[in-house]
């Protein structure tokens, strides 16, 4: 698989206040309540789902600890990182999560800048990528995958509106290989690959947006302007200068967003570029959302917890495993 780089980008669909009409499979706006599943994390981050319906989630019972919660809702230090992934210096600080094809844990260590693969009982670690052009990354923050296994995470550094030196990188599965997708980037954050395997979707919180590129031959091109998100309210609709944040497809293609400091789910239609939906995410500082079945779970800093919205929905499934 072949990465190339990318730094432009064409302005596709204009912001929007007004939710759309169709969809009506999706619930309405407000009307989901978010149920506490979980708490005791110090900055709740990462969701991912295994295929026996564990929750991982980051910072259980400490900074750089993942948290592991089963089925029947018991919650456990699954894996401490700075342990299985220790740092000359630093400490390593899990963000980002995804479960590969053999059960393994992926994890954006944005303390350490890496990409790290867990074996499947947590007591091992791998890195996978550190660096790009003799460079090392400086904060790998959140990661997505497509159904061949290959990797997608976001560098955002100290990148913002007025410095955007953000980059999205590809890790090729099958070669092992680390290339630069994006760069130019006021912190790209959330990422995720449509169902179709065409496009993947970016998160530019400093400048409030998502972007949108096409997938093909392992690169990514004719990056473009997906939807940037309302500044006032209308509508039903909590507007302002709200990041997103982490984000996941349904198998409809619909993209739900975390809304950082708004505390809402944000759900787009990538076709179109508008805004169906919005529901409470249970908090502010909602940082990532994740699918099991026909729920939507997230984690919210804020409450140092998880919540889990029944949607009605299914999740798109990115990992055949």
């Amino acid at each position: 698989m072949r990465f190339s780089l990318t730094g432009c980008f064409y302005i596709l669909i204009a912001s929007t206040a007004c939710l759309a009409a169709d969809n009506t499979d999706l619930p309405p706006t407000g009307s989901v309540q978010p149920l506490l599943v979980a708490t005791g994390f110090e900055f709740a981050d990462g969701p991912a789902f295994d295929k026996q319906g564990n929750l991982y989630v980051v910072n259980y019972r400490g900074n750089g600890n993942i948290g592991r919660i089963t089925k029947d809702g018991t919650a456990s230090v699954w894996s401490v990182l700075s342990e299985v992934a220790p740092l000359d210096s630093g400490t390593a600080q899990a963000n980002g999560l995804k479960v590969d094809t053999e059960g393994r844990l992926l994890v954006a260590d944005s303390g350490g800048g890496r990409l790290l693969r867990l074996s499947a009982d947590g007591k091992r670690a791998e890195v996978l990528a550190d660096r790009f052009g003799g460079e090392r990354f400086k904060a790998v923050n959140d990661l997505a995958l497509d159904t061949k296994g290959n990797v997608y995470f976001t560098d955002p550094g100290d990148s913002d509106a007025d410095h955007p030196t953000g980059a999205v990188y590809g890790f090729d599965i099958s070669t092992a290989s680390t290339s630069r997708l994006v760069a130019d980037l006021a912190f790209p954050n959330g990422l995720a690959v449509t169902p179709d395997q065409k496009s993947l979707c970016v998160g530019e919180s400093a400048r409030f947006r998502i972007l949108i590129y096409d997938l093909a031959d392992g690169e990514a091109t004719n990056g473009r302007e997906l939807i940037r998100f309302p500044k006032a309210d209308a509508d039903g609709v909590r507007g302002g200068d709200h990041s997103p944040d982490g984000m996941i497809f349904d198998t409809a293609a619909r993209l739900y967003v975390a809304m950082w400091t708004a505390g809402v789910i944000n759900v787009v239609d990538v076709a179109t570029g508008k805004l169906l939906r919005q529901y409470d995410a249970g908090g502010s500082k909602v940082t990532n959302c994740h699918f099991f079945g026909t729920s939507l779970y997230t984690t919210v800093a804020a409450k140092e917890a998880v919540f889990r919205l029944d949607l009605g929905v299914p999740g798109f499934e990115y990992n055949p495993q």
